[in-house]
């Protein structure tokens, strides 16, 4: 992955065709954690399955507590160390 703001953007693409929540929430989310944005433990599992695991990275525990923002810097910072 190139950027934070590419990995962002696919974040909020999975938190919104995945997961199913509003396109205009997730927008100006970058503050909020998952569990802010109402992401139960299913969701977290499929974001897990869409964006990490492709990478071969794990993604942290506290995940549900990151900001999406936090968790896209995450991915990025994993995928360039080939973690």
């Amino acid at each position: 992955m190139a950027t934070t703001s590419t990995t962002l953007s696919k974040l909020r693409t999975v938190l919104t065709e995945h997961i199913g929540l509003d396109q205009q929430t997730v927008s100006g989310a970058g503050d909020s954690s998952l569990t802010e944005l109402g992401v139960d433990s299913i969701g977290v599992i499929e974001l897990e399955k869409e964006l990490f695991e492709p990478h071969g990275v794990d993604m942290p525990e506290e995940a549900p507590t990151m900001t999406i923002t936090q968790i896209a810097a995450y991915l990025d910072g994993a995928t360039r160390s080939g973690n």
